[in-house]
């Protein structure tokens, strides 16, 4: 018997296997390629819009060490007040009355 036309034929077959597993290859690698370039623009635009909100952060909001230093600031104001207070009072129980 002949080999030959066997051999031709498991030739055929593998090309044909061959081909069809090609297409699948291809079209798999496309539709990557479209979900990496649409994940892409997404990622993008995520940044820009954590950028923008990080500048509207640093615009509006005091940080902790303003917020710190506001708030000694009152104290320091509060604590003159009741030092005043004080002063009257002890001028107020030194008074002889009249």
């Amino acid at each position: 018997m002949d080999y030959t036309a066997v051999v031709e034929i498991g030739c055929a077959v593998f090309a044909c296997i061959s081909g069809v597993f090609a297409y699948l290859w291809r079209r798999s690698e496309s539709a990557r390629d479209r979900t990496v370039d649409k994940n892409t623009a997404d990622i993008d635009s995520l940044k820009t819009d954590l950028a923008a909100y990080k500048l509207h952060v640093a615009e509006c909001y005091v940080t902790s060490n303003e917020l710190s230093k506001a708030i000694d600031s009152f104290n320091r104001s509060i604590d003159a007040v009741f030092k005043k207070l004080e002063r009257i009072d002890e001028k107020l129980d030194t008074k002889a009355d009249k």
